[in-house]
């Protein structure tokens, strides 16, 4: 890795804290709306701003300059995170705003090249975050933005930009088999459109406009996926798949129920069914993805911290694979698949509850095995 962000370990674990929290409230019979809030920003969008210190630097080979910036804007993010976990969305969403804001303006002083596919996905993202933040705000102070846009600005804007993009350059590099640029580039130009399509069908809120977003954001999301398993089918066997891998292919699981449960949803108005459908969005594929994710940068992350300065003599050092235990990696894969379709069949049969209860216990391994591990390895 060209650069190496200290902080980034700091704003997963973060994350994980406000994921985990959301789930709390959750059982003490918090609002379904304000728990997916408190997901979409403490623990997506503070997800993102760690991996984007990691990510956007190295993408254009540059160091990021005014490195103790990186700090405050870690510390604001801890305080909106109090604020989101104690339910004050006001204040949360102002030092949201300015978090986002001073973390664009950091990390745009390295961005030059903006030719790749994968960069200009990542872009897309920062910028939807500046939205869905400001969104967040007015939604606060004027109440002219339902908290239903500023959700769907996050896991359509937000969410879905980084994860279509770091996929399409992690998956094949990570396989050692080639993209389809030419069909990334179609797919790239059209979630533009239907992104925007979504947030303003969402803004006025009109469930015919929702119903033909969401068939046309089906139909982008199954070309992504094409060129996905396009890359993954040489491997014959998924099983033999890295485990961050499995993480993302997982993640699309839950992001074709959640598609599937949202054009239900917009054609049938059974509204009751929302939650099942956050669920499957927020628990499945967001956190699923990005756990893949957290597992294939921790590691690369801790191990520069800890055996740069010694690869650099040229001195004996471990590899980086040998961090973390792949046969348990694997494990939590499957716990988090099966407590994740378990909380969905839960929520389904309206026990939110004992959802949350069969989640926190699924994801407490994957802290384990990758939190708890990367911990160790770092004092010793």
């Amino acid at each position: 890795m060209f650069f190496i962000s200290k902080y980034s370990p700091l704003f997963f674990f973060l994350a994980f804290v406000n994921l985990i929290g959301s789930l709390v409230l959750r059982i003490n019979g918090s609002d379904h709306i304000d728990t997916a809030i408190i997901t979409a920003f403490g623990f997506v969008i503070y997800t993102l701003i760690g991996a984007g210190y990691q990510i956007i630097p190295n993408s254009q080979q540059r160091q990021i300059k005014y490195k103790h910036i990186q700090a405050v804007v870690f510390f604001l993010s801890v305080l909106s995170s109090i604020f989101l976990l104690t339910g004050q969305f006001l204040y949360a969403s102002i030092f949201n705003l300015i978090t986002v804001l001073i973390f664009t303006a950091h990390v745009s002083t390295v961005v030059h090249n903006i030719q790749p596919i994968t960069v200009r996905f990542i872009i897309s993202s920062v910028v939807y975050t500046n939205v869905a933040s400001v969104f967040f705000l007015l939604s606060q102070i004027t109440g002219n933005i339902l908290l239903q846009t500023v959700l769907h600005t996050v896991t359509v804007g937000v969410l879905l930009n980084a994860v279509i993009g770091v996929e399409l350059a992690w998956i094949p590099m990570m396989l050692m088999h080639s993209l389809n640029i030419r069909l990334g580039n179609i797919i790239f130009y059209l979630h533009q459109v239907t992104t925007v399509l979504l947030i303003g069908s969402f803004y006025f809120f009109d469930y015919r406009y929702i119903l033909f977003a969401g068939i046309f954001e089906t139909a982008v999301i199954l070309a992504f996926f094409y060129v996905i398993f396009s890359a993954v089918k040489p491997s014959r066997s998924l099983m033999k798949v890295q485990p961050p891998i499995k993480y993302f292919l997982g993640g699309h699981l839950f992001l074709v129920i959640g598609l599937l449960m949202a054009l239900h949803i917009s054609a049938s108005k059974m509204i009751q069914f929302i939650p099942v459908h956050m669920d499957a969005m927020m628990y499945g594929f967001a956190a699923l993805t990005i756990f893949g994710g957290m597992l294939h940068l921790m590691p690369r992350i801790v191990w520069n911290m800890v055996h740069i300065k010694k690869a650099r003599e040229g001195k004996e050092i471990p590899n980086v694979f040998q961090l973390i235990d792949y046969r348990k990696a694997n494990l939590s894969f499957y716990i988090m698949t099966a407590g994740t379709l378990l909380m969905i069949a839960l929520e389904f049969m309206m026990l939110p509850s004992f959802a949350s209860v069969v989640y926190i216990l699924a994801s407490l391994y994957f802290f384990y095995i990758l939190f708890v591990k990367m911990f160790i390895f770092y004092i010793r």
